[in-house]
């Protein structure tokens, strides 16, 4: 039986990868990969799937061969690419959103799963989040992704595209070159644990966030790959509940023990508890575990 096809824009990077080696199994994959340093590349070599060189700084075509049933877009700038820069990120962002478009249009793709941020809703904090909620970003990061949001919702073809706006997702990394992403959260508390045998944060650990493990991230994207029976486009993506940062700091100790645990004195705008609405989830089967410690246990390995 032929695999049905899916290309992942943005594919060998931390959770691209992840998502690549989950869907090698049931899908023919192809990846694309902005930069290939050695650790990639010699991840790349051991996987059953293809991949191919895309840069929205300099390409504005992709050749996929023959064409593919799904589209995964994860090729968006990150939060520090887009402070750096906030329109080249911008531009770049837009650059692949027009391709995405321009497969759907031409028949190249029968699907668009494309991966927003919960940070279009802003960063003054709240006690929850819906679809519905007012969008107030004011960060480049946020304003780059609600731009692009509102490009796919503005096109012809916006009946075949998902929008999914990313909590924290936080997982093991399927290679080590990381790049901006390695100064996550999840990933630098890990790899102080593992490397500095100890976890400083750099605030007072009273700060929220919604922790989503990767599979449960899958999970969802695995589910809308199969085109449910449903009216919306738009979904939240995240664990549906938050969890202080020394809650989390304190779950990474406990895979190593007598690690110790060192505050600060900053905050941020989530100091108090929150919730992400994930209904619109949920009422098509998408049950998260919530298994964070396996998501741990697996990083402290790859640091070690």
């Amino acid at each position: 039986m032929v695999k049905p096809r899916l290309l992942i824009l943005g594919g060998a990077g931390y959770f691209g990868a992840r998502l690549a080696q989950a869907f090698s199994s049931t899908h023919d994959v192809l990846v694309s990969y902005r930069s290939c340093p050695p650790l990639r590349q010699a991840w790349l070599k051991d996987q059953n799937f293809r991949a191919v060189h895309y840069d929205a700084a300099t390409m504005s075509t992709l050749d996929t061969g023959n064409a593919v049933d799904i589209v995964v877009n994860l090729a968006m700038p990150g939060a520090r690419e887009a402070m750096r820069n906030p329109d080249r990120a911008m531009a770049q962002a837009k650059t692949t959103a027009m391709l995405c478009q321009k497969m759907l249009d031409n028949g190249q793709a029968s699907q668009l799963l494309h991966l927003s941020t919960f940070h279009v809703y802003g960063g003054k904090g709240g006690p929850g989040y819906s679809e519905e909620t007012q969008t107030l970003p004011t960060h480049p990061y946020g304003i780059t992704h609600l731009a692009v949001e509102r490009m796919l919702q503005d096109h012809a073809c916006a009946n075949l595209a998902y929008i999914l706006r990313a909590t924290n997702m936080a997982g093991a990394p399927a290679h080590l070159d990381l790049g901006d992403q390695a100064g996550l959260i999840f990933l630098d508390l890990c790899r102080q644990a593992v490397q500095d045998n100890q976890i400083t944060l750099g605030n007072d650990g009273a700060s929220h966030r919604d922790m989503l493990p990767f599979n449960d991230a899958i999970a969802a994207l695995r589910l809308l790959a199969n085109k449910p029976k449903t009216h919306h486009r738009l979904f939240n993506l995240g664990a549906g509940y938050s969890q202080s940062l020394s809650n989390i700091a304190q779950t990474i100790a406990e895979e190593c023990p007598g690690t110790p645990i060192h505050y600060g004195h900053g905050t941020d705008p989530f100091r108090s508890p929150f919730n992400i609405d994930i209904s619109r989830l949920r009422a098509l089967g998408w049950r998260p575990l919530g298994d964070l410690a396996s998501e741990v246990s697996g990083t402290l390995e790859a640091f070690k």
